[in-house]
């Protein structure tokens, strides 16, 4: 067995793991008068989304099925977290919209890529570090007790960070996909 093949499932695995944490979150956020253990569930699901680009990048074991269930188990943990901070009312229900729309634009690219190229783009630096500060915003608002505004001021800024690297995968779709046409035009 070859070194790369060993390593091949295991950043699945890891998305796989992080896809079965998102109802845990969900159950220890709304079941118990403290959030330390919802934002630690949140915080290890950080810890495997690093775990699992790196361990695909460094091994080469980057898969089509890999860049499909990464960002999906990050989306839904994502707004699952910002869900349940909006019932509880610790955050405006505007943040839950824009989020949720960000991620179904993102959704929708993504569905478009795959029906017109069979595949799905990595990610990008920008979508990378807009998901780094969401989830350690995140958990810095589920676990610390902070001032409301402040609270509202540091989600509304890793909003911003995700509506610009949205902008940015816009940018690159339309980039991809132009330069794909003019690639594959009969001479």
């Amino acid at each position: 067995m070859n070194e790369r093949s060993r390593y091949k499932n295991i950043p699945n695995a890891l998305s796989f793991l992080r896809l079965l944490m998102v109802p845990l979150f969900i159950l220890l956020f709304f079941k118990g008068s403290s959030y330390l253990w919802a934002g630690l569930v949140f915080l290890l699901a950080g810890v495997t989304d690093v775990l699992d680009g790196y361990i695909a990048r460094s091994t080469g074991c980057v898969t089509k099925f890999g860049r499909i269930i990464d960002p999906l188990a990050d989306k839904l943990m994502q707004i699952s977290a910002f869900a349940c901070l909006a019932i509880r009312q610790i955050i405006p229900a505007w943040a839950i919209l824009i989020l949720a729309a960000k991620e179904l634009t993102l959704l929708l690219g993504g569905w478009i890529l795959l029906r017109r190229v069979h595949d799905v783009p990595p990610s990008n630096k920008y979508g990378k570090a807009a998901s780094a500060v969401f989830y350690f915003v995140t958990i810095a608002v589920i676990v610390f007790d902070m001032p409301e505004i402040l609270q509202i001021c540091l989600l509304s800024g890793a909003l911003f960070l995700s509506v610009a690297a949205l902008l940015i995968y816009s940018w690159q779709l339309k980039k991809y996909l132009r330069e794909r046409e003019t690639s594959h035009k009969p001479q």
